[in-house]
C-alpha cells in the first residue's frame, strides 16, 4: 500500500514564551517541532505499513527552515519525504496550502490512502485537510481514533457529539485526532541515520499555484487573567457572615 502523510513543522507552543508586557508571543527563534496530530498520521501510517506492506511517503511545505522536519520523519522510519519551502509560504493560507499539498501529491503520483493531522499545532484551522481532499476528488473522514485497512478504509470518527463509523473505497483522505495512537519515540541510531538521508525538494516554480490571498494575522496575544481578591475579614467567630460571602462567591463562579 502507497501511503502519503501530509506533515507540517509548527511552533513548539508548550515552550513559546510571551512578551510581560505586550502579551504577544516571542517567536523569533521560537523552537519548531512536528505538529502533534501529524505526528501521530505519520505513526499511524507506520503501523498500517507494519501491517500490509508498502511504503511511507511525507509532503511538507513551508519557510525554508521548515526542512529540519524532515530529519524527524526519517527518524520515526518514513521511507520518502518531499518537501516545498519558500519564504513567501509563511503567508500561505489554508486554501493554497491545500492546493500546493495537492499538486505535491500529484506530482508523486500513485497512492492508496493519505493521513495528515486534523488540524496544526500552531493554526488549528481544521480546514487543510478537508481542501486537500476536495483538490483531488477524494472521499474525505474526519477526525479519526481509529483506522483499518482492506480493500477499504473503516474509520471512527470523534465529530463531537457521537463517535460515527465510517466506510469509504480507496483511495480516500483520512484526518486524525490526537486520540487515534501514541507517536513512537525514535531511536538514537535512527535519529543519526535521519541526517543523512536524501529528501525530495520542490520549488514554487514547479506549480502553477496562485499563492493569493495571503493570510495576515493582525494580532496575537497572550489572555489576560486578572484575579479577584475578593476579601473578607474572618478574624473572628462574630465575623462568620463574612465567611459565607466567600461560599456565595464560589457558588456564582461554579466552583462549589
Amino acid at each position: 500500500m502507497d501511503i502519503i502523510v501530509c506533515v507540517k513543522q509548527s511552533y513548539d507552543v508548550q515552550q513559546i514564551k510571551f512578551d510581560p508586557k505586550t502579551g504577544e508571543p516571542m517567536l523569533a527563534g521560537a523552537p519548531r517541532k512536528m505538529s502533534d496530530m501529524d505526528r501521530r498520521a505519520l505513526e499511524e501510517a507506520l503501523r498500517i505499513r507494519e501491517k500490509v506492506g508498502g511504503v511511507v511517503k511525507t509532503v511538507s511545505i513551508g519557510t525554508p527552515d521548515s526542512r529540519d522536519v524532515v530529519k524527524e520523519i526519517y527518524a520515526m522510519g518514513a521511507d520518502e519525504a518531499y518537501i516545498l519551502t519558500d519564504l513567501k509560504l509563511e503567508k500561505a493560507d489554508p486554501d493554497v496550502t491545500a492546493r500546493l499539498l495537492s499538486e505535491m501529491i500529484k506530482k508523486i503520483g500513485n497512492y492508496d490512502l493519505i493521513l495528515s493531522g486534523a488540524a496544526s499545532t500552531d493554526g488549528y484551522s481544521w480546514q487543510v485537510p478537508a481542501k486537500v481532499a476536495a483538490h483531488l476528488n477524494l472521499p474525505f473522514l474526519p477526525n479519526a481514533i481509529s483506522i483499518n485497512v482492506n480493500d477499504a478504509v473503516m474509520v471512527d470518527c470523534d465529530l463531537g457529539d457521537a463517535i460515527y463509523d465510517y466506510k469509504a473505497p480507496l483511495p480516500c483522505m483520512v484526518s486524525v485526532s490526537l486520540e487515534i495512537n501514541e507517536p513512537r519515540i525514535p531511536t538514537l541510531s535512527a535519529i543519526l541515520k535521519a541526517s543523512r538521508k536524501p529528501f525530495t525538494e520542490f520549488h514554487i516554480k514547479d506549480f502553477e499555484v496562485d499563492l493569493s490571498p495571503e493570510l495576515e494575522v493582525i494580532s496575537t496575544a497572550m489572555p489576560k487573567v486578572a484575579r479577584k481578591n475578593f476579601i473578607v475579614d474572618a478574624s473572628d467567630a462574630s465575623k462568620l457572615d463574612e465567611v459565607r460571602k466567600i461560599v456565595d462567591e464560589l457558588r456564582k463562579e461554579n466552583v462549589i
